[in-house]
């Protein structure tokens, strides 16, 4: 609907210009088809360059910062449009205006680059305030998301339960003098800290997010023992990448919710592929027939909202249940540091 309605305005824009230009040039004289054509190639050219200021010229280069570039770009685009159309103008509209004597001239190709210029600047003022509105509405959704994400994994993830079972844990190594008992109160320590304090960052380095969960997975192996076999396989480099926080962590806390508990059986498999641009996070885990029906709910679909938001057209996130084995994976695109936001 909105994309509709800004073609829409964006055509009656269009024609109520070309309805003023024509007023402006021949509103005074009689009316023919060679001054209409006249108008209607003008316009041509000029949505043209309005269009490829807005669709090519300011993503490739403005939105990047490369002002110099940009700048050259633009120069490029306006000769080589004046260039095209000066033998245009000359040949057809030649009868209605005596007053073109040369194919090219030093005053016309100046006069279209000049109001092309005007183009340039009226279409990268739009493109930028268009964008800058639309990324404070983002801006404020994420707010919004970014709180409601974080009470619903603090609500998944730091309830009475998963406390009292660790809590239950930590005081029977204690009561036994376990040497593992510091370790176990300083991970859950660690693991309080990054979840009401750290994560409020909009970025966390990926380090930080795997070291979060090595935490929560050591305090899960201390609840269930032997129970189940848990692995957590890394490869590639984790320095220098950031990410938003408590992503990969509802992966992690969906297949230690809905894992079926057998030391028999596949248990659980965790698997991090770090690349240059991108990361690619995988979760495996066995299935209980009364859990099946569990698999996603409030957790994943919190999970993809926040995708959408922060990492729109840079994830893919899938998830599937196969012959009592669960499956999600979650590819991310790590977001460019290059660019500025319009």
């Amino acid at each position: 609907m909105k994309k509709r309605y800004a073609i829409s305005l964006h055509m009656i824009t269009w024609l109520l210009f070309g309805a003023w230009v024509f007023y402006f040039l021949y509103g005074n004289s009689t009316l023919s088809f060679g001054k209409v054509l006249d108008v209607l190639t003008g316009m041509l050219f000029n949505i043209l360059i309005f269009y490829f200021n807005w669709y090519v010229l300011i993503p490739k280069y403005l939105a990047r910062n490369r002002i110099l570039l940009y700048a050259a770009a633009v120069l490029t685009t306006l000769l080589a449009i004046a260039v095209v159309r000066a033998p245009l103008d000359f040949f057809v509209f030649e009868e209605y205006n005596r007053e073109m004597t040369a194919l090219y001239s030093y005053e016309r190709i100046v006069q279209y680059m000049m109001g092309g210029l005007v183009l340039i600047f009226i279409s990268s003022a739009l493109k930028v305030t268009s964008n800058y509105i639309r990324n404070e509405r983002r801006n404020k959704e994420l707010e919004t998301q970014k709180l409601t994400a974080e009470l619903a994994f603090l609500k998944s993830q730091v309830n009475p339960h998963f406390l009292f079972n660790t809590l239950n844990n930590i005081y029977s190594l204690a009561y036994k003098q376990h040497p593992e008992t510091p370790d176990a109160i300083m991970k859950l320590s660690l693991l309080m800290r990054y979840m009401l304090y750290e994560s409020n960052d909009t970025l966390v380095s990926l380090e930080k997010e795997v070291d979060h969960i090595n935490n929560f997975i050591d305090l899960q192996k201390l609840r269930l023992r032997e129970q189940t076999s848990i692995k957590f396989n890394i490869q590639g480099n984790l320095e220098g990448k950031q990410i938003a926080p408590m992503l990969l962590m509802t992966l992690v806390e969906n297949a230690f919710k809905h894992g079926l508990v057998s030391k028999n059986e596949i248990g659980i498999i965790l698997n991090l592929v770090v690349l240059d641009d991108s990361l690619l996070f995988s979760t495996i885990n066995n299935t209980s027939q009364h859990k099946r029906r569990e698999f996603g709910g409030i957790g994943l679909e919190n999970l993809q909202r926040r995708l959408n938001l922060l990492y729109s057209k840079r994830h893919e996130l899938t998830s599937e249940e196969k012959e009592g084995t669960f499956y999600a994976t979650l590819k991310l695109y790590f977001k460019p540091t290059n660019k500025i936001k319009l």
